[in-house]
């Protein structure tokens, strides 16, 4: 694992959290290109509002992003976003370069102030340990994290034009996940860096966050609550000047789709309290129904609870199917856990639940449905998890 070209890291701890690394910076060597897209929670962090603020004004050229986690910097009052903004104005101090061109986000309690001062007296350390090298990008990994238990990095290399390039995943988020993303356009939470030194026009960016990256990233549920501080910052060294025809285009654009999908699979199976991992597929059924049917099902109490214990109460399954408003004949529906079939035409297929309840003691397993509707349509994918006594223990005592 290595850094792409034009791309430093650093994680240090700066006394924001009780112990461990809490604070991390990626450095742009040069003015890069950066597409965002943040939650759709009308409450938003302070952090998120003062990148969008700098996305516009320095029409998306960024040179470092800063992350803290252990707090939020989200509804703690009126000087948020003003120390915010003093935090970017200092790091751009020291880094000599335009405070607009500095990004931040944060992760953590809401509701309490952002440590502004443990954090402007930290950030020479945080410059000097600036590196390209495998221990800063894991440092800056680790520095991310809060519930987590382990650091989150996806790494791969690709060819383009002969030349090898590198992309680059780095990701927290354990709970509080349920992201709602949507593409910026100027005018416990999820943090999603994705870095490449291959060179991306803005409109190819754009077109990758919205139609691989938001889907993906949309596309799963821990505990079906949307953070206020959900971020994805893809960013490219498009100072090296490759121009991509369309079929490398495509090549990476499958390498960025396969980098994602191992990334949420890391952030489910580290997941609070997690134990088991459910990929729901809906079948015969159109994209915008789908989606409805499938998060009904996934942040179900009943049915994630149900995964939890491996108890093969399909019912609850095909009761949240019936309670999610979309339209359809339950006795068209098929649903299948694992590789045995437990409703047919809605009705039980009378199959021994001391078999389904073995497959459901797996860690990873699928859950299909077919819904009937409309025989033409793909299959919708979404992930969730299960709901276990840890994850209530770990979030009934967060802040205490």
């Amino acid at each position: 694992m290595k850094a792409p070209k034009g791309y430093k890291f650093s994680g240090i701890s700066s006394g924001i959290k009780k112990k461990g690394l809490d604070l991390g910076l990626i450095f742009f060597e040069k003015p890069m290109l950066c597409v965002a897209a943040f939650t759709k929670n009308l409450l938003k962090s302070n952090s998120i509002i003062i990148s969008q603020k700098h996305l516009k004004e320095s029409s998306n050229k960024v040179r470092c992003i800063i992350v803290n986690s252990g707090c939020a910097n989200t509804a703690c009052g009126k000087n948020g976003l003003k120390d915010t903004e003093e935090i970017c104005n200092q790091l751009a101090k020291k880094l000599k370069i335009n405070s607009e061109e500095v990004l931040i986000a944060s992760t953590g309690v809401i509701g309490e102030p952002l440590p502004k001062n443990k954090i402007i007296f930290n950030l020479s350390n945080l410059i000097s340990g600036l590196s390209s090298d495998k221990n800063s990008i894991i440092n800056f990994a680790t520095a991310i994290m809060t519930t987590d238990t382990r650091y989150k990095v996806v790494y791969k290399e690709v060819k383009v034009k002969n030349k090898k390039k590198t992309l680059l995943c780095i990701a927290k988020g354990s709970g509080m996940i349920a992201p709602q993303l949507e593409l910026y356009k100027p005018s416990a939470t999820m943090l999603v860096f994705l870095l490449t030194d291959i060179a991306f026009s803005r409109s190819q960016m754009s077109q990758i966050m919205y139609k691989i990256i938001i889907p993906h990233f949309n596309s799963f549920s821990i505990d079906g609550d949307t953070s206020p501080n959900d971020t994805i910052f893809f960013v490219s060294n498009n100072c090296l000047g490759d121009k991509l025809n369309k079929k490398e285009l495509n090549m990476i654009e499958e390498y960025i789709e396969n980098i994602c999908k191992e990334m949420i699979l890391k952030l489910l199976f580290d997941g609070e309290g997690v134990t088991k991992v459910i990929k729901i597929v809906i079948k015969n059924c159109n994209v915008k129904e789908a989606k409805i049917i499938s998060n009904t099902v996934a942040n179900s109490l009943l049915v994630k609870t149900a995964f939890y214990g491996g108890d093969p109460n399909w019912g609850r399954i095909l009761s949240a199917c019936g309670r999610s408003g979309v339209n359809f004949r339950i006795d068209k529906v098929n649903i299948w856990i694992g590789r045995y079939q437990v409703v047919k035409n809605g009705n039980s297929n009378f199959i021994s639940d001391e078999d389904v309840s073995k497959e459901m003691k797996k860690n990873y397993y699928e859950v299909i449905i077919d819904l009937g509707k409309n025989k033409n349509s793909d299959p919708f994918v979404f992930y969730t998890t299960d709901l276990s006594t840890k994850y209530v223990e770990i979030n009934s005592m967060y802040k205490t």
